[in-house]
Formats: structure tokens, C-alpha cells, sequence
């Protein structure tokens, strides 16, 4: 059983941020991982790497992003931003998450790097949709004012992208037909029986035929078998999916960011953090990203790694200056490799740093 404290900030604008904490292991030069969680699940549903932190000499922060339980809801003028598709919207999530890591810095004594940078400050990570939370700090200088920006940038070691799918970085969908909709699913007739076959899906294990040909014909992007989707969400108890679960947040926050006008700026926001010369030489310029997917992940996620990888590859081709990015995939993992295989993926996360 994960160990661990919960918590609340407040930060500068009066928008409460609530969080989980493994606490700091008994060292002078851990590293503090703070994560965003995903769509419709909480942070709660990440616990399971709390009871690896420390093992890892590593502090982990879960943090519950707004609308979700126990962080400030977004007001009805910001959603109306979100609907339109609004790079303010972003914007302020980028300066909300540069004030969170102001707050660790100040009074938690979170520790600096360490000389060789394998060690101490911090790892911003994000999980599935959360990516896009992470993006928002990387994409644009002029969303954090420079004092906050000297204050946060000598600790930000680098960042993690966590299986996220393509709607995180604004990626086209895969042209493929038959391309399957939990939420679409005519054997599903209320919205909460959409909901559960949603995170049913999203969590089951998938065998993709070729990924490896680098094609969207080699994604499993079909309606799986009753029999044959062993999901992380099936395995939960009814009290765990409740409080891992979150439907009302999801609707309210998440889902409209799939709109053509917020998709066009998070296809913004990913080109300005990774591809964009003058950003990437300016904006947190010595911190990398590692983008980390489960070889058995679900489809959109799959696409999201396979579009991603395949940009960097021909920007690297042509000699563009890009931000450092390493791609890992991991054997048999699915979307909930936190819960599943919370030791491996931590793993993954520290060796590449190192």
C-alpha cells in the first residue's frame, strides 16, 4: 500500500491546487517528480508510484489539475476560452504551473541539480491529456513573467511525456476507417455507461500488428473483444473507481479542448516547444524531454508516439535546431503503466535522466 500525504497550495491568483505527496526520501540530492494526470482520472489513480519514490531517490507530487477534486474549479470565462480555442487558456496554465514549482522551491527546499544535472530539482511530467498541461510551459517566453521564469528555470531538470494521445499535441487523427469511438459505441446508451466503457477501453492492453512500419495501418484501432481486453479499470474494486474517477471534470474541462479551434492551438503549442528554433534556444533551453508510450497502449496514445517520433525524425534529417527528445517504448505496456508496472515506468523515467 502507497504511503503518502495530501495537500493544498494556494497560489498567487487565489486558485487552490490540491496534491498528493510521497514525502522527500532521506537524502541531500533526490529529485522531485511532479505530475499531471489525465482525462476523466484523477491523480489519485497515479498513487501506486509513491511506494517506488523513494527507491528511486525521488520526491513524487500528484497534482490534481483544476476542475478535479480539490483544485480550484476554472471559472465560466475561462471555459468559454477553452471552447474557443483560446492560447490564453494555455497560457495560464503555463504560469500556474511555473507558480506551483515556485511554491517547492521556496518552502519545501527542494533541492538545486547537482553539478553533473543527474540529480536534485525537479521532473515536470505529464500523463495522457495532462502532456498538454506540460507543453504550456515550454511553449511560449512571454506566458511567465522573468522574475518567476530566473526562479523556476535553474531547477527544471527536464520533462517527461507520458504516453500522451495525439489530441495532446494537436496531431491529425490516423486516416484509417473503422477508427473506434468509446464514447460512439451504440451498445452504450447513457452517457455514464459511455463513460465506464471509456476507461474500460482506454486501459486495456492492445497487440498492434506493426507499429514498428511506422504506418497507422499497424495499430489495433478496431472495437476489441469482450474476452480478449484485460484492462487496468476491470481490475479495480468499486471504491477505487470512484475515487480514481472523474466524469463531471472531464466533460467540463477536458473534452472541449477536442474542438478544431483548441486542436489548432495545442498543434501550436507542441511546435512552439520542440520544433521552434527561437523557443527552444531561449525558453528552459538546457531541459530535454523524454516521451515515454507502452507497446501496447491504446490507439490514439500509439498515434500520438508514432506522429511525434516521426516529425522529430525529419526535423532532425533536415538539420532543424530542436529541443532535445528521446522516444522510449516500453514492452508490454499498456496506458496505465503507473498502475500496472509503477516500478518500470519510474525506472525508465531515472535511467534516462541520469
Amino acid at each position: 500500500m502507497a504511503q503518502y500525504t495530501e495537500h493544498t497550495c494556494t497560489l498567487p491568483n487565489g486558485v487552490n491546487m490540491f496534491y498528493t505527496d510521497s514525502g522527500a526520501p532521506p537524502t541531500t540530492d533526490y529529485t522531485t517528480l511532479l505530475v499531471f494526470h489525465g482525462t476523466g482520472f484523477n491523480g489519485f489513480c497515479l498513487t501506486p508510484l509513491h511506494q517506488h519514490a523513494h527507491a528511486h531517490n525521488l520526491r513524487i507530487i500528484l497534482c490534481n489539475r483544476r476542475d478535479y477534486h480539490g483544485s480550484s474549479p476554472f471559472t465560466d470565462d475561462e471555459i468559454a476560452e477553452l471552447h474557443a480555442g483560446k492560447k490564453m487558456f494555455q497560457d495560464r496554465i503555463a504560469l500556474q504551473t511555473a507558480w506551483l514549482l515556485e511554491h517547492f522551491i521556496k518552502h519545501e527546499n527542494t533541492p538545486r541539480p547537482t553539478d553533473d544535472g543527474k540529480k536534485g530539482g525537479f521532473i515536470l511530467m505529464g500523463w495522457s491529456f495532462g502532456c498538454s498541461s506540460v507543453l504550456a510551459l515550454l511553449s511560449d517566453p512571454v506566458a511567465i513573467p522573468a522574475q518567476l521564469y530566473q526562479t523556476v528555470e535553474p531547477y527544471l531538470r527536464s520533462f517527461v511525456l507520458d504516453d500522451p494521445p495525439f489530441e495532446a499535441m494537436g496531431h491529425f487523427p490516423p486516416q484509417l476507417p473503422e477508427l473506434y469511438n468509446a464514447f460512439a459505441d451504440p451498445a452504450y446508451t447513457t452517457f455514464e455507461e459511455k463513460f465506464a466503457n471509456f476507461q474500460h477501453w482506454i486501459s486495456s492492453y492492445f497487440k498492434h500488428p506493426n507499429i514498428g512500419s511506422g504506418d497507422a495501418a499497424g495499430m489495433f484501432v478496431a472495437k476489441p473483444s469482450p474476452d480478449s481486453a484485460n484492462s487496468t479499470f476491470s481490475r479495480w474494486t468499486d471504491e477505487e473507481k470512484v475515487r480514481y474517477s472523474e466524469q463531471a471534470a472531464a466533460v467540463r474541462a477536458d473534452l472541449p479542448a477536442l474542438s478544431p479551434a483548441m486542436q489548432a492551438t495545442l498543434k501550436g503549442q507542441f511546435h512552439s516547444a520542440v520544433f521552434s528554433a527561437e523557443v527552444v534556444s531561449s525558453h528552459f533551453p538546457r531541459t530535454a524531454i523524454l516521451y515515454i508510450s507502452g507497446a501496447d497502449t491504446v490507439y490514439p496514445a500509439m498515434w500520438g508516439y508514432m506522429a511525434s517520433s516521426s516529425m522529430y525524425a525529419a526535423a532532425q534529417a533536415r538539420g532543424d535546431v530542436l529541443r532535445p527528445m528521446t522516444f522510449r517504448l516500453v514492452e508490454g505496456g499498456n496506458h496505465f503503466m503507473h498502475y500496472d508496472s509503477p516500478d518500470v515506468l519510474l525506472g525508465e523515467i531515472v535511467d534516462c535522466r541520469k
